[in-house]
Parts: structure tokens; C-alpha cells; sequence
């Protein structure tokens, strides 16, 4: 079979967005289609190449088949490449030749017109516009910033999922047209002013190099002249179902660093000036003065921890059901700093409550599993066993994680798909797992704020915006002002934290 040797994390994913989700339907609908990529010559401009690198990217990560479609002598050169990404990303994927099978759907990118009976998705971009369309090629452009050709891969990933799984997204259809700006995410916005040239980052710490973190690292590794200080920071190494929604990360890359990951793809920058911190966040704090701060962690502790750190500035992103999107934060402004917009508005379950419910271990959470998160205790074969058990699953596919602390069980097990494949869907598990393409685009539009803001040097009048990529572009997309938390429980409203941010950051005086 073609199908990813990380297919159950992907599965996982889409069972988050797909309703009546068995994972054989969903497997054998995957394997009897053929993904159509054409391009032509136009499409190997600066924008088209990035396009359809990250369009390969995606799509490459979730069906089993991809057919490649060139035009032109330029275009097959470059169809021997992208199809060597694909198979360095799904090392099972089937390479279909146009002759043997036809293709179910086809991305288009460029002015191509492929001689396909399927139907066809045209997307191209221009600068921080990206362009889609079900009726005609919108072209792309030639210029040097890719921001609106990476967003245009994943909003044409989202239309293909949405149309081959339409039955099962509740209200879900495919986009007619679409030209979105992520200058300023304004429905209806023709807002493209030319990219900064040799735009200066004043000691930005990009915190976390998860899905969100290598979407983000796509798109700062294609800005031209990008100058100044990035750190980036994230403690673990990359495993196999990381792969479900990483896009910078090959099967070779399997057991390394997500810090070398990056900098593989920022050292392009020759007047860039990278630093690695391959520990948590929170060491890093401990040494490091974070003034100015871009998140792409994981959870809402982690966040308003961040917060209570005191960072000058901070601009955050994130995934969750409904929406994405980027927002941004000072600290004693009027409008909401980054903890208000994670404190909890109802009763929250804790982690060792959620990770005990699903390893079958709820009675056990007091003496077994709170300890163990809060040591970092390795599960013993016994305790697998036990789980299995409780999970009714085969232990055999559990034991690789023997040895591991309890939250990376439950990290590889459950948030990785091991356990839902194991029972073939029929368990369903609530985890967050988005879809590739959601973090990507949550990715590029991180990347998109940071590189404005060190631009323009200051934070646009909303403090979020937000899009849902599983439903119609761009009327979706919402730009909102974000009050501070109503009921005054935020440290941002605590006269101590507010002393320290300002005697921290008061000017200083001239001579």
C-alpha cells in the first residue's frame, strides 16, 4: 500500500473534522484516488516554485497517489524534484504516470491547462495576495515575498479535503474564488504593498518548532534579505508521527532535532544572524531577556506562562476546532494581553485528568498517574500491560513506548493514532490534532506578523485574526479587538506585574 507509515496519526486528524469517520472507509477512499499536481513554465516563477513546494508538501503527507502534470521542458525539471520531496516525505507513495491513471482531482498552478477529465483547482498567487479558483488559472507572480503563494497551497489543500470528504464537513463546500490578502486578512482586501527589502528582526525568540513553528520556518527562510537576530527554541526531537503535519520534516529527519530541522532551512539567510536553543522555553527564560516573542506552543499554560514571563511584545498563534489564526499582545495597553485570552471561562479538566481518561485509567489518576506526570517516571512493562488491557488493545504495538515518561505514552499512543488505529477508528479519540494544512497556514501568517511588525515596527489596531480553513474563504475570516479579561483576574491587571513590565521597559533616558 502507498499510504504513509504515519498514516494513524493522519487518520487521528481527520477524524477530528469528519463526521461517521471509520478508518477502513477513509483508508480505501485514500487509496483509490489519484491527486492530479499540473503546472507550466509560468509556474516556475519565485511564487509558482513555492507554491507548489509546499502544495507537494502538503498533499504528499495525506493521499497515497499523486500524478504530476508538467508543461514545458522548465516544468518537468522540476517535476523530477518535487517528486523526489514526495517520496522523501511518504517513502511508500505511488508516482502515478499520467497514462496509467487519471487523476480525481487536480491542483493547477500557473497558466497550465492539463487535458484531465477530474475537476480542477487553479491557485497562484501575487505578493501577499493568494489566489484560488474553481473556474480559471489565476497565474503567479514573480515577486520576492512567498507569503500569499504558501497561503494559497493550503487553502487549495483545504478545498481538495473539503471536496473529496464534502459528505462528511457539515456545511463545508468548496471555495468558487478566492483573494485573500495576508497583509491585512480584510474580506474583500486588495491590500499588497511591496515586501520590506532587508527587513531587520530585533531579537525575536520564535518559542516552539512544532506543525505551527515549521510553517512559520517555511516562510521565513523565503524572505529575501532578511537581517537581524532569531532564536529558536524547542527541547524535543522529531518522531514519526510528527510527520502527519510537519511540513519542513522528511522521514529522514525521524529522530532529530526540531532546532537543526530549522536551521537547515534558515541558514539560507546569509546575513541572518540564527540562534539555537534546543531546551524548553522556560530554560531559556532563565538566561534570556524575552523582549520580543512569537508562540507556537502548544497549550494555554504554556501561554500565559509565557505572559507572566514579560516578554515587551509577544505575537501568538494557534490551531483549535473552528478557526486559526495569529494574534498580538503588549502587557499594559488597553486592549487583551496573551493570558487573557486563555484563562478559563468554565470548568477545564486538568492534564493528569485527561491523560488518566485516556489511558483507561481514571481510577488510577491519584496514584498512578498525577506521580508520574509530575516525576517523569518511565512506564513499566507492567503498567502497559494494564492499559492494553484496559484499552482492549493488543499490548505488542504499546511496548516501543515502554521505558518512556507517561505523557509521551500518551503523546505516541493516543495524540500519534497508535491506539485509534488499533481499534480502527471505532474509539474515537478527542485530542487536537489539526489537519497539515491548518497549521501551515497558522504557520504563515505567524511568520507573516513578525516579519510586519519588524517592518512597521508597531502592532496593527486588532489584536486577532482568525480564519476556518474547513469552511468558505474569506468570509470567514474575522479581525476582532480583544478587551481585557471583564472580570479583572488577569496578571495583566495585577498592579505588581504591572510595575515590573514598565520599570522593566521604561525609556531610557538620553544624554
Amino acid at each position: 500500500m502507498a499510504l504513509a507509515s504515519y498514516f494513524g496519526r493522519a487518520a487521528t486528524a481527520a477524524s477530528q473534522v469528519l463526521q461517521g469517520f471509520q478508518t477502513k472507509d477513509f483508508e480505501q477512499l485514500l487509496n483509490g484516488l489519484v491527486i492530479g499536481i499540473a503546472f507550466d513554465e509560468t509556474a516556475c516563477s519565485s511564487e509558482g516554485r513555492a507554491s507548489l513546494d509546499l502544495a507537494v508538501r502538503l498533499v504528499a503527507r495525506l493521499y497515497p497517489n499523486i500524478c504530476f502534470l508538467p508543461e514545458g521542458d522548465e516544468a518537468k525539471k522540476l517535476a523530477r524534484s518535487l517528486s523526489a520531496l514526495a517520496r522523501s516525505i511518504n517513502g511508500q507513495i505511488d508516482i502515478v504516470r499520467p497514462r496509467v491513471g487519471a487523476p480525481s482531482q487536480c491542483l493547477v498552478v500557473g497558466l497550465a491547462s492539463p487535458d484531465v477529465a477530474c475537476p480542477q483547482m487553479f491557485l497562484g498567487s501575487d505578493g501577499w495576495m493568494a489566489k484560488f479558483s474553481t473556474e480559471q488559472p489565476v497565474g503567479s507572480g514573480n515577486s520576492s515575498n512567498m507569503f500569499g503563494a504558501g497561503a494559497a497551497a493550503c487553502i487549495a489543500a483545504s478545498n481538495l479535503f473539503r471536496a473529496i470528504f464534502n459528505e462528511q464537513i457539515g456545511g463545508a463546500t468548496v471555495d468558487r474564488s478566492v483573494s485573500f490578502s495576508l497583509f491585512d486578512y480584510a474580506p474583500g482586501s486588495d491590500a499588497n504593498p511591496p515586501l520590506e527589502a532587508n527587513t531587520i528582526l530585533d531579537a525575536v525568540f520564535l518559542l516552539g518548532l512544532g506543525a505551527i513553528g515549521n510553517g512559520a520556518v517555511w516562510a521565513l527562510a523565503r524572505v529575501p534579505g532578511l537581517q537581524g537576530q532569531l532564536g529558536i527554541v524547542d527541547g524535543e526531537e522529531i518522531d514519526q508521527g510528527n510527520l502527519q503535519r510537519y511540513v519542513l520534516a522528511l522521514e529522514k529527519d525521524v529522530g532529530g532535532s526540531k532546532v537543526k530541522l530549522a536551521r537547515r532551512h534558515l541558514t539560507s539567510q546569509a546575513r541572518f544572524s540564527l540562534e539555537e536553543h534546543p531546551y524548553k522555553w522556560q530554560t531559556l527564560a532563565g538566561s534570556h531577556s524575552l523582549q520580543h516573542v512569537a508562540i507556537a506552543l502548544d497549550t494555554a499554560s504554556d501561554r500565559i506562562a509565557v505572559q507572566a514571563a514579560l516578554p515587551r511584545w509577544t505575537i501568538n498563534s494557534w490551531t483549535q476546532r473552528g478557526d486559526l489564526g495569529v494574534s498580538h499582545h503588549r502587557f499594559d495597553g488597553e486592549l487583551a494581553c496573551l493570558a487573557c485570552l486563555y484563562l478559563p471561562t468554565g470548568s477545564v479538566p486538568d492534564e493528569d485528568q485527561v491523560i488518566a481518561q485516556a489511558l483507561g485509567l481514571e481510577d488510577r489518576k491519584m496514584d498512578i498517574v498525577r506521580p508520574m506526570l509530575h516525576s517523569g517516571a518511565p512506564v513499566n512493562v507492567e503498567l502497559m500491560h494494564e492499559i492494553a488491557s484496559r484499552l482492549t488493545v493488543p499490548v505488542g504495538p504499546l511496548l516501543p513506548f515502554v521505558g518512556q515518561p507517561l505523557r509521551s505514552l500518551y503523546q505516541g499512543a493516543i495524540c500519534g493514532g497508535v491506539v485509534f488505529e488499533l481499534t480502527g477508528g471505532n474509539k474515537p479519540v478527542r485530542v487536537e490534532v489539526p489537519m497539515a494544512f491548518q497549521s501551515a497556514m497558522a504557520g504563515i501568517m505567524l511568520a507573516a506578523e513578525v516579519v510586519k511588525r519588524a517592518a512597521r515596527r508597531d502592532a496593527p489596531r486588532w489584536t486577532t485574526a482568525k480564519l476556518n480553513l474547513l469552511r468558505k474563504m474569506p468570509s470567514d475570516v474575522i479581525t476582532e479587538r480583544r478587551a481585557k479579561d471583564r472580570l479583572e483576574r488577569c496578571i495583566c491587571q495585577d498592579a505588581d506585574y504591572l510595575d515590573a513590565y514598565r520599570a522593566r521597559y521604561k525609556p531610557v533616558a538620553s544624554h
